[in-house]
């Protein structure tokens, strides 16, 4: 073994001697630590996400009231045509980049749906391999599969699911999926889900 992994092994707390090792038990512990690091992930984001949130709305709302105020002034004083004109044309072009902006955090919830369904494939998997009586049984597998693709809420997830899963590598799969998106980018790129 190589020292710099023997290293890290080291450093690895061991529960179990050899005679009570077993591949399921080390995979599970696996899926539990990945969907335990999904699970602080998604935590982690969703504060930054929402202050951000906030503090975009908040500008918008600030912009917004600055062209009312701007119009109200107008109204009322000798305020000269170009400069008004100026200003209530910053104040729209500010006001159509904060909303691009705020739409543009679409991605994190389709991020943070996703990566829920990674979490819950992981813990549904995870209970399916600590099952001595499902793990070796086709049904249950099937009926796993069924159950991911079931929690998709978007299609291009559910395609790519399929398409994984009919055989095809992830890498072939992946770059369809990007193409797909890309000759897409002329519709509007909002999904409700």
């Amino acid at each position: 073994m190589d020292k710099s992994i023997q290293k890290i092994a080291n450093q690895i707390p061991s529960q179990l001697s050899d005679a009570d090792w077993s591949q399921v038990r080390e995979t599970i512990v696996m899926l539990n630590i990945a969907t335990a690091q999904v699970e602080f992930s998604m935590s982690d984001g969703d504060d930054s996400i929402d202050v951000l949130t906030e503090s975009f709305t908040s500008m918008s709302d600030g912009i917004h009231a600055i062209g009312k105020a701007i119009e109200s002034f107008a109204k009322y004083s000798d305020i000269d045509p170009l400069l008004h004109k100026e200003v209530m044309q910053q104040c729209e072009d500010l006001g159509g980049e904060m909303q691009k902006s705020i739409i543009a955090f679409q991605f994190y919830d389709k991020l943070v749906q996703r990566l829920s369904h990674v979490r819950g494939s992981m813990s549904n998997l995870t209970a399916l391999i600590g099952d001595d009586k499902k793990l070796h049984s086709a049904e249950a597998w099937k009926e796993l599969q069924i159950a991911i693709r079931g929690a998709y809420t978007m299609e291009e997830d559910k395609r790519l699911f399929d398409a994984i899963l009919g055989g095809q590598p992830i890498i072939e799969a992946l770059k369809k999926m990007r193409d797909e998106k890309e000759q897409d980018t002329g519709e509007d790129d909002i999904e409700f889900f």
